[in-house]
């Protein structure tokens, strides 16, 4: 027999059918509904049923006003928070939004210190002296101690306050002026929130008033902790041989266990003498130690007494759980008109869809009391990221809307858009990417034929200035006449649901701020709207007395199954620990008595062992994964007391489990890709000159030489199989852009000189100077980096550092050797072919600077290094070959090899720029010495070489996985 039938049955032998007169309250709404069928299920006959309600409804009922929401309320307190600061201080300035966020926390304060019937002027008074508490305060001693920590800690020893501390002091001093001007305000209008409704009707009940007529029984069934205001409510009544209070307990935790306990052995109890421990009946057993001569009564139950099977099973990962929960049912024995007396409860509302998903389909009715967050809708995520767009757009210096392009790509690639126009969504987005925008401009996405959704929410209205409050809403609302309008003509009726509670939401907003009219920037009104729909629920429909019951822990109280499936039985979980916000500080709450964390675990333990009470069967299913960044994933605390004090009992059997999906270890496998016919066809069609026509004619650069060098596997990733990175737009400069521009820079300032037959002279290093910076803009403008305001965070500190090698490396060479610009920048210019087995191969590099050096009759390759400069003086040809440490030996060889072909017998050095420390000066090869015609001849052949493996060996990857670390295909090869 469950709590609520015990409770009907006693009433029944006690009232008959008089039971009609009787006034029935329980904690929650969902406990009428299952009283309600107690009641039907013990009188099997017509009667005229009692009264029965919910506390929450009960106090509202007797009060007359209107109930709110919390938006409305918090608006009111911003309204009078305003008023009261004004007068203390003129200057006060602070916008809805920027209070709506604690005002919200406020409320909730308030609502609590009128339950818990605090003196709001003693709680928020500022204390000047802290000789004043003892004759200020009227507290209990041990509430006054707590008071006078809380001042003594926050006074100090008469140090100055720091600035967080005197804005707190600022604030609690006015907090008294607000509240008194908020309940009235609340009081005028009609309105009120539950915590007035709880002081009045106390209020009401010591000023003698006829609140409740003397015949009128009030019967309160299953409560565990009391404010203050239910406790003087349900006293009162006792005392006026009004009510009648029922309490659900069990002697495992209500009463010392000294005759049905007494197992022999200390361990089945704690010190408390309860052998769950002092915690769960900590409430029930002072209000029934006060009022046990009055109408409190015990309905007790004795778990001990019945054979309980206890299942604790841990089971990795949140899907795991919900898993192993079907498996459970699956193979349980579970039929129709069994299926009320099963339970799930998440102690994690995140569970609920993997659950959802988990259930065996022989399951055929299904009563769950969770809403259904609509925050984990396409919908939800769009109107999110139109949000995301309206907070973070900004103006062009045209006066033109831009909009950061991680929210425009988010949007084009939401799925509910993205339907609509799939391949023109790819297209902007490519070109986004290609141009490398930061900051897309709203004309690009309004003028390429988008569809009238897309084009509406990419013209928002303007966010600079005071906004216009309605041409907001407007905005809004018309994006949902879009949506309503397209999901009208769908068959998806869920979908037109989630789109339809939305707009329900969103009117409903609209009300409060058309009522209200704050003065709102566009952040602010995201802020709240996003606020607003991510607390959106749809409430699932069905019989609640029909099938398997699935609902959150603190939605059980009152009720009782015989097999409990509990998910997410993890510390943190059960209990939540999650501390809820609050304005009044802790030993403050501890001294006004108002309830902490310490109340919301000990309510957590009393219910989870009422559940265990009637049960006959217990899983306690909890997440056992490997440790997280912020999850220890730790059974919960009631979890290791019932593997304490229940262990070796002879009624309660706890079963220990632990379900593993290890995944063995496979070593990956080495990659090779043999040289076959195909590849090699693919090679001699890449890289030689024998085939006619061939499309994308490459050829092998000291790059590709080097990454051959590097992995010859990620040669082939590269530049057989053209595997690219997918391009992204770069919010800061990548290395290879960063040398890019810096290229780019440099060749502007040079160009003018290209081919002049004469030396650079103090004069035209007079005038190249003052164009660095110009230079540098242009090179800037090429890729889309943009300029002034648009260059921000990391991008700008980049500029001035360009700006800032440029200059350093002109200086170099204005105190450097007198020198003529050859070249510039050629990237074809010196194409030269080497014979092979597999035909003539194409070999080139692209040369960043080519001058003349007339005094020593020598031409000097150039070649800019944002990266370090490595050149060992040690090095042999053979260790370029070899290892790509020598990669900038190799590459100063084969300048030099295709140079020689234009310019034969000619003297040549090759040097590199180091851009990052040009302080150490050009860096030579072979120290600045020409390389002579036999080196050439070397190198030649072992470039021959090097081809010749490369069309025949396997492409394989590199032994030194040091070089994997930073290569874009390491996860393709597994070495990631």
């Amino acid at each position: 027999m469950t709590f609520l039938e015990q409770i009907v049955h006693e009433l029944k032998q006690e009232f008959g059918k008089g039971i009609a007169d009787l006034t029935l309250i329980v904690p929650t709404r969902r406990a009428v509904v299952f009283l309600r069928q107690a009641l039907a299920k013990a009188y099997q006959q017509t009667i005229w049923a009692p009264r029965m309600v919910s506390i929450q409804d009960f106090v509202r009922q007797t009060d007359g006003r209107q109930f709110p929401d919390i938006m409305p309320l918090v608006f009111e307190l911003y309204q009078c928070y305003g008023q009261v600061m004004r007068k203390t201080d003129p200057q006060w300035h602070e916008t809805f939004e920027q209070f709506y966020n604690w005002g919200e926390m406020l409320v909730k304060d308030f609502d609590e210190v009128d339950k818990y019937l605090v003196d709001a002027k003693q709680l928020f008074t500022n204390i000047k002296d802290l000789k004043e508490i003892e004759a200020f305060f009227d507290l209990p001693p041990e509430n006054l101690e707590h008071v006078k920590r809380f001042w003594e800690t926050l006074r100090g020893k008469g140090e100055d306050l720091h600035e967080v501390q005197k804005r707190f002091l600022k604030i609690w001093q006015n907090l008294h002026p607000v509240y008194d001007l908020y309940r009235q305000t609340l009081q005028r209008k009609g309105m009120a929130y539950d915590g007035m409704a709880y002081r009045k009707l106390i209020q009401r009940l010591k000023g003698a008033e006829d609140v409740f007529p003397a015949q009128q029984t009030l019967i309160f069934v299953g409560f565990n902790a009391l404010s203050s205001a239910e406790e003087q409510l349900m006293g009162h009544l006792l005392k006026a041989r009004q009510a009648i209070v029922y309490w659900d307990v069990d002697l495992a935790y209500f009463t010392p266990p000294k005759d049905k306990w007494n197992l022999g052995k200390e361990i089945y109890t704690d010190k408390s003498g309860h052998l769950t421990g002092e915690e769960p009946g900590k409430f029930i057993r002072e209000y029934h130690s006060k009022w046990r001569d009055l109408e409190s009564r015990l309905v007790i139950s004795d778990m001990g007494q019945r054979n309980k099977e206890i299942y604790v099973t841990g089971v990795p990962l949140q899907v795991g759980q919900a898993q192993y929960l079907g498996n459970l049912l699956q193979e349980a024995p579970l039929a129709p008109d069994q299926y009320q007396e099963h339970a799930i409860i998440l102690a994690d509302e995140q569970l609920l869809f993997p659950t959802l998903y988990a259930l065996p389909r022989k399951i055929e009715h299904l009563n769950i009391t969770m809403g259904f967050p609509l925050r984990q809708t396409n919908i939800h995520d769009l109107l999110l990221r139109v949000m995301n767009l309206l907070r973070t757009q900004r103006m062009s210096p045209e006066k033109t809307p831009i909009f950061p392009y991680r929210e425009v790509v988010d949007l084009l690639n939401n799925p509910y858009l993205k339907a609509q126009a799939p391949e023109l969504s790819q297209q902007l987005q490519e070109k986004i990417t290609k141009q490398n925008l930061l900051f897309v401009p709203g004309t690009m996405l309004t003028e390429v034929g988008l569809p009238l959704l897309l084009k509406h929410i990419f013209s928002p209205p303007e966010s600079k200035g005071a906004p216009d409050l309605e041409a907001l809403l407007d905005y809004s609302e018309e994006i949902f006449t879009y949506l309503l309008a397209d999901t009208a003509g769908e068959n998806d009726t869920l979908e037109a649901e989630y789109t339809f509670q939305f707009f329900l939401q969103f009117q409903q907003l609209r009300n409060v701020l058309s009522t209200y009219q704050p003065n709102i920037s566009v952040r602010g009104f995201a802020n709240l709207f996003r606020d607003v729909i991510q607390r959106a629920r749809i409430p699932f429909e069905g019989e609640p007395l029909l099938g398997v019951q699935l609902m959150g822990f603190l939605e059980t109280r009152v009720l009782d199954f015989d097999k409990l499936y509990i998910l997410a039985s993890n510390e943190g979980k059960l209990p939540d620990t999650s501390k809820g916000t609050s304005f009044i500080p802790y030993s403050l709450r501890q001294g006004f008595g108002l309830p902490t964390y310490e109340e919301k675990d000990a309510i957590y333990a009393y219910h989870f062992y009422r559940l265990l009470q009637r049960a006959s069967e217990v899983h306690l299913i909890f997440n056992n994964q490997n440790e997280q960044a912020g999850q220890t994933n730790e059974p919960s605390r009631f979890i290791r007391q019932i593997e304490h004090f229940f262990q070796g009992h002879p009624h309660l059997h706890v079963h220990q489990r632990t379900i593993a999906t290890p995944a063995p270890y496979v070593e990956p496998s080495a990659i090779s890709i043999p040289v076959d016919g195909d590849i090699q066809r693919l090679l001699t069609q890449r890289f030689t000159t024998q085939e006619a026509g061939a499309e994308r004619k490459r050829y092998f650069s000291a790059t590709a030489l080097t990454t051959y060098l590097t992995c010859p596997l990620q040669f082939y990733f590269r530049y057989l199989a053209g595997i690219r990175e997918p391009e992204e737009v770069e919010e800061s400069m990548a290395a290879n852009t960063f040398g890019s521009v810096f290229h780019q820079a440099m060749e502007y300032l040079y160009k003018p000189f290209k081919g002049k037959q004469r030396s650079l002279t103090d004069q035209d290093f007079a005038e190249i100077k003052p164009r660095i910076e110009a230079a540098v803009k242009q090179a800037f403008a090429d890729y889309e980096l943009g300029w002034d305001e648009q260059v921000r965070g990391r991008n700008y500190l980049l500029r001035s550092v360009i700006l800032t090698q440029c200059k350093r490396v002109i200086e170099l060479d204005e105190e450097g050797p007198e020198f003529q610009i050859v070249d510039l920048e050629n990237h074809k210019g010196y194409l030269r072919t080497i014979s092979t087995s597999w035909g003539d191969v194409r070999v080139n590099g692209a040369f960043d600077r080519i001058d003349w050096l007339p005094e020593v009759e020598t031409y000097r390759i150039l070649d800019y290094k944002t990266g370090r400069v490595e050149l060992s003086p040690r090095a042999t040809l053979d260790d370029a070959f070899s290892d790509s440490k020598h990669k900038q030996m190799l590459q100063g060889y084969l300048y030099t090899w295709l140079f020689d072909r234009q310019h034969p017998q000619s003297r040549v050095q090759v040097g590199f720029v180091p851009v990052k420390q040009v302080g150490q000066g050009i860096q030579y090869l072979a120290g600045g010495k020409p390389i002579e015609s036999a080196e050439l001849q070397g190198f030649e052949q072992r470039l021959g070489q090097l081809a010749e493996e490369i069309y025949t060996n396997q492409f394989c990857q590199t032994e030194d996985e040091q070089k994997c670390s930073y290569c874009a295909y390491r996860m393709i090869c597994n070495r990631g």
